[in-house]
């Protein structure tokens, strides 16, 4: 599931569940609760309507779609029986399912359970931002317009246990989409709670390795307990997995010394601290996850193409990844990754065939700066940057503002952090005029990011628009008639109009570092995938 990202005191209660799972003495290799943290709350469990990361690593954990990733980064049947090999060129996936797929409630998992999920998904009604994740899917648009209902959708149930999809055109990432965004739903269960499905863990219904208790969007605090209906529940090795919300690396460092905990994400000086600490305990993963800055098309300062690009140039990344962060996240080149997609010609990767990265410049910065107070009629200006609430964005808009400030006489940066739900809120409202937000992507093509500032993607905050870019996209994502190297040069023809025009603006590219246990194994992680706990085991 392609993600948004835009660490606080624990209770005393989760404090006391943390502790009691971990205090009892038991024998080398039998299986208990695992402790985890995440950096904040979920805003849903519903697989059609999330739209931040966080949501999406909660359905990873209690859903399977037809296809699964392992924890190295392997695509592999999931509910469907078997990988299925397209034919009609490509447009037409016939699946089987297992007839040992359950729900937590032990009914089976059925062909229309997908075709409800999918459904849902597209329906203008669900109001969901990533309905777009289907428009490969035959009637997609027509649905989008309106001229079709959402039952028109290229899915359907042959019987209980077949599935098939018609495409419109080849989707060269589909079996990533199968294996991480297309997950079926309980159709009884959706029936009964409509749009309230997913607002809490008693309105959800799993069909993975884990079932979600105890939670709902106000709780810092729940656990995925082992499905017992699971196909697979014999590999699942842990009983449950605890999860608490610790939005301060400090409390998470702590937790860890411990032993409340035996997995945590942390950042900035505590990484240079764990690394000597906890050499044998540290994980450092470069992901594909980038960091940037959203301006608002429909405001007059921030869609100033010479705004931007001086905002741009005045910041050192090299500087912000090194000295502020101090989290082994390195500078953003551009839009797109380091390590997403390579040249089919020539094994090249995306961004060392654009024809400038982003770079730090101050006699650019400050000639764009002289160019937009003309332009703006403004010798002097206030803009309002809004972030979300954890330490790790917050450094990053005081960064901003001072790096800008500095370089940029007369421009004054405000500052706003609001939680994750409210600045996801005011995104989707239009009601900012810079926002720092990310990305994070689950199959390596550039067209992902790329896609982001296309004017008919439900999540392009800025609302950006340009015929060139448009027309260049359109037929990146015509893969019926580009593919191969045809396709990877129209991608790098639209990177450097990004590139030029710089609606969003890159910042850095996330290195995840971990602390994990020396007592637990299994955790792995990679450019695409996290922690997956269905292979996690006390040693």
């Amino acid at each position: 599931m392609n993600k948004l990202f835009t660490y606080g005191l624990v209770s005393a209660s989760a404090f006391l569940l943390a502790a009691c799972s971990s205090s009892t003495k038991e024998k080398s290799g039998q299986q208990k609760t695992l402790n985890v943290t995440m950096l904040q709350e979920p805003s849903t469990a519903d697989p059609n309507k999330g739209t931040d990361v966080y949501s999406a690593s909660m359905v990873k954990q209690t859903m399977e779609g037809l296809y699964d990733i392992t924890n190295t980064g392997k695509i592999v049947p999931g509910v469907a029986t078997k990988i299925v090999k397209p034919s009609n060129n490509g447009t037409t996936y016939t699946f089987t399912l297992r007839k040992d797929a359950k729900w937590q409630n032990g009914k089976p998992v059925t062909a229309q359970d997908f075709v409800t999920s999918f459904d849902r998904q597209v329906a203008p009604k669900t109001k969901s931002q990533y309905a777009s994740r289907f428009q490969s899917f035959k009637n997609y648009a027509e649905i989008q317009k309106g001229t079709k209902p959402s039952t028109a959708l290229g899915v359907k149930a042959l019987s209980k246990n077949q599935l098939q999809v018609n495409l419109t055109a080849p989707d060269p990432e589909f079996n990533f989409r199968a294996a991480t965004e297309y997950y079926p739903l309980n159709t009884a269960t959706v029936k009964k709670y409509g749009q309230q499905y997913g607002t809490s863990s008693a309105k959800t219904l799993s069909n993975g390795p884990f079932t979600l208790q105890g939670w709902d969007p106000s709780k810092d605090a729940w656990v995925y307990k082992k499905n017992q209906n699971y196909w697979d529940k014999k590999a699942v090795k842990l009983p449950a997995v605890h999860v608490q919300v610790v939005k301060e690396p400090s409390t998470a460092q702590n937790m860890f010394a411990s032993g409340k905990i035996q997995e945590t994400l942390i950042s900035g000086e505590f990484v240079k601290q764990d690394a000597k600490q906890y050499a044998k305990n540290i994980v450092y993963t470069k992901k594909g996850t980038m960091r940037f800055l959203s301006f608002s098309a429909k405001n007059k300062i921030t869609s100033n193409r010479n705004f931007r690009l001086a905002v741009s140039y005045a910041l050192d990344r090299k500087q912000l990844t090194n000295n502020v962060l101090q989290d082994g996240s390195t500078p953003a080149k551009s839009m797109v990754p380091e390590g997403d997609g390579k040249d089919p010609s020539n094994g090249k990767y995306f961004n060392k065939e654009l024809n400038s990265n982003l770079t730090y410049n101050k006699k650019q910065a400050q000639s764009h700066w002289k160019q937009a107070q003309k332009e703006l009629g403004k010798k002097k200006l206030t803009v309002q940057l809004l972030t979300e609430d954890d330490s790790d964005q917050k450094k990053l808009g005081e960064y901003v503002q001072s790096a800008v400030e500095k370089t940029l006489k007369g421009v004054t940066i405000d500052l706003t952090s609001v939680p994750q739900q409210q600045q996801l809120n005011r995104m989707f409202g239009g009601k900012y005029q810079i926002t720092a937000t990310g990305w994070s992507t689950d199959f390596p093509d550039p067209s992902d990011y790329l896609n982001l500032m296309t004017k008919a993607n439900t999540v392009n905050f800025t609302h950006w628009s340009n015929p060139e870019y448009e027309k260049i996209m359109a037929k990146v994502n015509d893969t019926k008639k580009y593919s191969g190297k045809a396709r990877w040069k129209l991608m790098v023809k639209a990177g450097n109009i990004a590139m030029e025009q710089q609606p969003d603006v890159a910042t850095y590219q996330n290195t995840d570092v971990h602390l994990v246990s020396s007592k637990v194994g299994g955790l792995k992680y990679s450019l695409l995938t996290d922690s997956l706990y269905r292979y996690a085991y006390w040693k």
